[in-house]
């Protein structure tokens, strides 16, 4: 569709200019003067209105396209990315900054870094995050994975988990840490792998601690951390809990928005991949 509207503006122009020309030609200085200013009225909207049809024409296509093929076809990719970086501006970047790069204060996710909590990072993915949200109380989002407070009496609300000591907490820190050659007590970490197996974090991280991008979980043996890696970041993390949330723009964003704006988050990956 998109270029036959491009088509359709270059020939509506040349028409128009072939027109003026012959007028100018044929009449004299006056009418000539006219006919060349008509000429530049004509032509300037004639050409706006086609660029602006040519870009709609496009985003109908970036609607109807593979979402994971967009970024391979120019004009669409184009026209996604510079729509979507206005909204990814508006919407997302007052959590994960203008380039991405997230906050681990908020625990909002660094989008250039290839690494993903949830999926595998493919638009469609993506889209679906920003329509439905995490934890954003819409039953089509992402509403697993909720990390305990072990330090509370009661960790979880949902699960009847035990609560855990301060030594136990320790404990589970150094056995964390090891998996990254971090940790400082040898005891301490055979202690935190029965604290590991007891207190049920193997039910959403796994038995080696790798993860589950299906629900949520993040791997725990690297070196990417939502909330910081740092011993008094994880302490404070088993000790009180997280639960962080991304809204849900599905009653906020048009379908053209949402498909625009998973695109570029998609792309601010894809750009380090590239230049590695």
């Amino acid at each position: 569709m998109y270029v036959t509207v491009r088509r359709w503006t270059v020939r509506a122009g040349l028409a128009i200019a072939v027109a003026m020309a012959l007028l100018s030609i044929t009449a004299g200085p006056a009418k000539r003067r006219m006919a060349l200013s008509a000429l530049v009225l004509l032509v300037i909207p004639a050409g706006l209105t086609g660029a602006a049809l040519w870009r709609s024409g496009v985003q109908a296509s970036v609607l109807r396209a593979d979402p994971e093929a967009i970024l391979s076809d120019p004009a669409l990719r184009s026209v996604a990315l510079t729509n979507g970086e206005h909204v990814f501006a508006q919407h997302c970047a007052s959590c994960h900054g203008a380039t991405g790069k997230g906050d681990r204060t908020l625990g909002a996710s660094d989008l250039t870094d290839g690494e993903t909590l949830y999926g595998i990072g493919s638009v469609a993915q993506i889209e679906d995050i920003a329509r439905y949200g995490i934890r954003a109380g819409n039953k089509h989002g992402w509403n697993l994975a909720v990390m305990p407070a072990y330090a509370r009496k009661v960790p979880d609300a949902a699960e009847a988990l035990p609560p855990q000591s301060p030594a136990q907490i320790e404990d589970l820190t150094q056995y964390i840490l090891a998996f990254t050659n971090r940790a400082t007590d040898a005891a301490a970490v055979r202690r935190g792998l029965a604290a590991y197996t007891k207190a049920g974090c193997w039910d959403c991280h796994g038995r080696d601690l790798g993860g589950d991008p299906a629900i949520g979980a993040p791997n725990l043996t690297d070196s990417v951390w939502l909330y910081g890696g740092r011993p008094e970041d994880i302490r404070r993390t088993l000790e009180r809990g997280r639960a962080g949330t991304s809204p849900a723009f599905a009653r906020v964003l048009t379908a053209a928005e949402l498909r625009n704006v998973a695109v570029y988050t998609a792309s601010l990956a894809h750009r380090r991949q590239d230049r590695t």
